[in-house]
C-alpha cells in the first residue's frame, strides 16, 4: 500500500508540474498573439458623416497657421481622437479632434468633431481609439 500511495503522489505531482508548465507557456506566448490583434484594432477605420465642409489642420486646433486643407461634407473615415483646443461651430462646442486624411491630399490631419452629424458627435469618442 505505501508503494501505491507514493506512486499516486508522484503521478499527481507530475500532473501538477505539467499543468504549471503548460500555463507558463501559454502566458509567455499570450503577448505575442495579443499584439497583432491590438495592432489590427488600432488600424481599423471608423466612418462618420460630416455635415459641412471644413478646414483640416496639422495640429488639433483651429488656428490659421495650422491649416492644412479641406475635408468635404459627407462620409469620411477617421483613425482616432485626441483633445486639443476648444472649438465652437455647427451648434456645438468641443475640444475633441479627429485624425483623418482630408479630401485635398493631406494625410494624418485633424478636424474638430463639432461638424459631425448628431450620431457621430455623440458617439465618436466611444467608437474611435484615443490617439
Amino acid at each position: 500500500m505505501p508503494t501505491r500511495t507514493k506512486r499516486s503522489g508522484l503521478l499527481a505531482l507530475l500532473a501538477v508540474a505539467g499543468l504549471l508548465a503548460g500555463a507558463s507557456q501559454a502566458a509567455a506566448s499570450q503577448p505575442e498573439s495579443a499584439a497583432p490583434a491590438a495592432a489590427h484594432q488600432a488600424a481599423s477605420l471608423v466612418y462618420l458623416n460630416t455635415v459641412v465642409d471644413q478646414w483640416s489642420h496639422w495640429t488639433p486646433d483651429w488656428h490659421n497657421e495650422s491649416h492644412a486643407g479641406t475635408l468635404y461634407a459627407g462620409r469620411s473615415y477617421f483613425y482616432c481622437y485626441t483633445y486639443g483646443v476648444t472649438y465652437t461651430g455647427n451648434g456645438h462646442t468641443s475640444s475633441v479632434w479627429l485624425r483623418t486624411d482630408d479630401d485635398t491630399g493631406n494625410r494624418n490631419v485633424w478636424v474638430s468633431d463639432v461638424n459631425l452629424d448628431p450620431y457621430g458627435f455623440t458617439y465618436d469618442v466611444n467608437l474611435l481609439p484615443h490617439c
